[in-house]
């Protein structure tokens, strides 16, 4: 199997976990950087489902991405991998109905161009 088809999981996988992390912070609403609010939110996260969802799907795409970096060089790897802004932007728009503007899809696009083009270096 060609190393780098292994990168489709890893950023599926990690995508909708953060999709996941970011239902899960929705519910459980946003919170200072202070010890007092880590203190009172930091239950609510930790005893979130879908938080949890978020951490498996995260690490089941650091799984995929381990078996990627042992095979493939990262300078590689790593550009490709930034196709994951294409795939959040698509779930954030599906799941969560964020508005995407125009300049944002450009952005994506010009990202994807990149990988492309670093895609094609390697022959």
């Amino acid at each position: 199997m060609n190393a780098l088809w292994l990168l489709i999981p890893a950023i599926l996988f990690s995508t909708t976990g953060e999709l996941f992390f970011k239902i899960g912070m929705n519910r459980v609403g946003s919170f200072e950087f202070s010890g007092n609010a880590i203190r009172a939110v930091l239950p609510r996260i930790v005893l979130n489902p879908l938080i949890w969802v978020g951490f498996i799907g995260f690490g089941l795409g650091a799984v995929f991405w381990l078996a990627v970096l042992s095979r493939v060089p990262l300078s590689l790897a790593y550009p490709i991998l930034a196709l994951s802004y294409f795939v959040v932007v698509i779930e954030a728009w599906l799941f969560l109905r964020e508005r995407v503007t125009w300049k944002r899809l450009l952005g994506v696009a010009i990202i994807v161009v990149g990988v492309v083009i670093v895609g094609m270096g390697e022959g």
